[in-house]
C-alpha cells in the first residue's frame, strides 16, 4: 500500500531526463495547476502518459472513484490486475507513470504506527507504474501500482509501490502487455533503500 508519496521535482527535471534519451516531452497546460510536493489521495499529481505517440505530462487525480458511494481506489493490486478482466483492461489501454521522490509508509510498532519516508538514496527520481480513467466529464483519475514487498520494505510494511528507473518506465508506457506483467514486481534487493521517521 503506498497512502502518501512525495515529488520534490519539477517539471523542468522531467523535460531534462527525457532529453538526455532524446525523447521530447510535452508538458500539459494542466501542470500550470495546483501541485503539492507532499501528496495525499485526491491531490492532483503529476503523470506522464503515451498520448497517440507523444510522452506528455499531466497533472490527474490520484484515487479512482467510478461512483459517487464507490470507495476510492488510490492503489491497484498487480494481482488483481491479472485476475479481473476490467482491470486488466485498465492495464493494457490506459497506462501512466508517476513520478516520486519518496513514499510514505506505516510502521505498526505494539498500539502504534510510525510514519517512515522511504527513499532511494542514490536516485533523486524514481517512477511508479500506474493505470488511469476518465470519466463522463472528461476527468482524470489515476491509480498507483503495487506488490508484494522486497526485503527491506517488508520489515515496515506488507506492501510497496512497483519502482521503475527511467528507461524502464518509459517502455512501459509502450510495452506489450505482458512484458508490463513481468515488470510490475518487488524492487531488486541489491537496490538501495533508506527510511527515515518523520512526523505527518
Amino acid at each position: 500500500m503506498c497512502g502518501r508519496f512525495e515529488n520534490k521535482v519539477n517539471e523542468n527535471i522531467f523535460i531534462q531526463l527525457f532529453k538526455e534519451m532524446n525523447i521530447d516531452l510535452i508538458v500539459d497546460d494542466s501542470i500550470k495547476k495546483n501541485k503539492k510536493e507532499n501528496i495525499a489521495p485526491t491531490d492532483k499529481i503529476y503523470a506522464i502518459r503515451l498520448l497517440n505517440g507523444v510522452f506528455t505530462l499531466s497533472l490527474l487525480n490520484w484515487g479512482i472513484k467510478f461512483k459517487e458511494d464507490s470507495p476510492l481506489i488510490f492503489n491497484s493490486r498487480i494481482e488483481t490486475i491479472k485476475e479481473k478482466k476490467y482491470w486488466f483492461t485498465l492495464f493494457d489501454k490506459y497506462r501512466c507513470i508517476v513520478p516520486m521522490s519518496g513514499f510514505y509508509e506505516w510502521k505498526k510498532e505494539g498500539t502504534r504506527k510510525i510514519p517512515h519516508r522511504i527513499f532511494l538514496p542514490v536516485q533523486e527520481i524514481f517512477f511508479v507504474p500506474a493505470l488511469y480513467y476518465t470519466d463522463k466529464q472528461n476527468n482524470l483519475y489515476t491509480s498507483l501500482i503495487t506488490t508484494l514487498p522486497n526485503k527491506f520494505i517488508k520489515s515496515i510494511h506488507h506492501r510497496m509501490p512497483v519502482i521503475l528507473d527511467i528507461k524502464t518506465a518509459t517502455k512501459y508506457l509502450s510495452n506489450e502487455t505482458n512484458k508490463n506483467l513481468e515488470l510490475c514486481i518487488p524492487l531488486n534487493d541489491s537496490t538501495p533503500m533508506d527510511a527515515e521517521v518523520v512526523k505527518l
